[in-house]
């Protein structure tokens, strides 16, 4: 299909757009200007400014097979009526699908409800105080023969933006990780590359009049997230509660109060009836060992296959922490390879073969953790060859609530990992420690 595109410039924007291309479907971005942008997934360009509906007469032309409306409404209800009617009048009697961006703020706290679904009603913060409105204008539609389609996406995470890398600049500017309201405030959350996925599907499937939760985790704790956005700001600190009252001096009352909005909120229905499949790593994840912590790469050209390796070499390393931290003798065996692995311990013990791997691990393991641990971070990788990697990881000692014990030095550990039967594990490995 041929699909204008509203917002294609955008943080989401940008992801629908590589998958709609993906899917074969030509993007036509509706953009302010007609300057050309290069680099874009684009098949063409309209000028046209949501902020002002009239530039829009004439944006959905007779070939103009679908639109996906991302742009940011206005705040202003008449104003985002109006461009519903630009955008959806030529639609009519078409059959051809509208897909109106909305949000899971519109359904407001959800209280005890766990997972709400899109029968919920509606209770909208005040920053979307009029979008359910407007959900309907657009639902409308389809009386008007428009395959007209409602997606409200969570908060949405993934390539280092998003709501969750205001959390990691907040950390980064305090000193302190942080979070707004409640300790108990949950979000529901959505990767934007999974999202796309969502709008893709949506667009080709969903039918008309139907609205869909895009929703990956239906309840992450805020909490977990302040302090995930602290470790991808390098600030290993117990998360801070900021009372909604303070949070409007930095964000505004309307935003502030969106952020501290507890919700649970279910994206099943998509599963079931789209096919939807969300399967990118959950945002605390994602803000601990992907895109919002960038990684130094050598050896290996940028594109999306050096990315999709350094991704599994970041899990490998999130492996072993898990395993170190939660004292998983099998799981931390698991990490390394069986043949002839070597490993020099941080006190200088060297250990060569899995059997004798294995059996210090299982003497000196157990127990360990009872007072202290340590967090891994990948800080840089060097691809020697295809299937061989050279690894430098930061190791700080923290307490068990996550807290960097100041007065124990880093660690620097050094690993060569080899891809074993699409696999990365661990065959050799230093650890070291840094005095300074």
């Amino acid at each position: 299909m041929k699909v204008l595109l509203t917002g294609a410039t955008g943080y989401i924007g940008s992801a629908v757009t590589d998958h709609l291309t993906a899917a074969g479907h030509q993007v036509v971005a509706l953009t302010r200007s007609a300057e050309p942008q290069p680099g874009r997934a684009w098949h063409a360009q309209v000028v046209g400014d949501t902020a002002d509906p009239a530039s829009l007469a004439g944006a959905v032309t007779p070939d103009i097979e679908a639109v996906i409306h991302l742009a940011p409404p206005s705040g202003d209800a008449g104003a985002d009526t109006a461009v519903i009617e630009a955008l959806a009048a030529p639609l009519r009697g078409t059959g051809r699908p509208f897909v109106y961006t909305s949000g899971v703020w519109v359904l407001g706290a959800t209280g005890e409800a766990q997972e709400v679904g899109e029968e919920a009603p509606v209770n909208p913060a005040g920053i979307v105080g009029h979008r359910p409105r407007i959900e309907q204008r657009v639902l409308a539609e389809a009386a008007e023969g428009v395959r007209a389609v409602v997606v409200r996406p969570g908060i949405v995470y993934g390539r280092g933006g998003g709501i969750p890398a205001i959390l990691v600049d907040r950390a980064r500017q305090q000193g302190v990780p942080e979070y707004y309201g409640e300790e108990g405030v949950r979000w529901p959350t959505v990767h934007v590359d999974d999202l796309a996925e969502l709008f893709v599907a949506a667009l080709e499937r969903a039918a008309a009049g139907t609205v869909w939760h895009g929703v990956g985790e239906p309840a992450v704790p805020v909490r977990d997230l302040a302090r995930a956005a602290g470790r991808a700001a390098g600030v290993l600190a117990a998360p801070h509660a900021v009372p909604v009252e303070q949070a409007a001096e930095v964000f505004g009352p309307l935003f502030a109060d969106a952020l501290a909005l507890d919700q649970s909120v279910s994206g099943a229905a998509a599963r079931t009836a789209l096919g939807w499949r969300p399967d990118r790593p959950g945002a605390v994840a994602e803000l601990v060992s992907g895109s919002y912590r960038p990684v130094e790469v050598f050896g290996a050209p940028d594109g999306p296959e050096t990315d999709a390796e350094v991704a599994a070499i970041r899990h490998l390393v999130a492996e072993v922490e898990h395993a170190q931290q939660n004292e998983l003798v099998e799981q931390f065996l698991s990490v390394f390879r069986r043949e002839d692995p070597v490993w020099t311990t941080g006190h200088g013990m060297r250990l060569s073969g899995f059997e004798e791997i294995s059996a210090f691990t299982r003497k000196v393991l157990p127990g360990a953790m009872a007072e202290s641990t340590a967090v891994y971070d990948v800080e840089r990788v060097l691809f020697l060859r295809p299937g061989i990697a050279a690894v430098n990881v930061r190791q700080q000692p923290v307490l068990l609530d996550g807290t960097r014990i100041a007065d124990r030095p880093e660690g620097r550990p050094f690993y060569i990992l080899v891809k074993e039967d699409g696999t990365w594990r661990v065959g050799a490995a230093q650890n070291t420690v840094a005095v300074g």
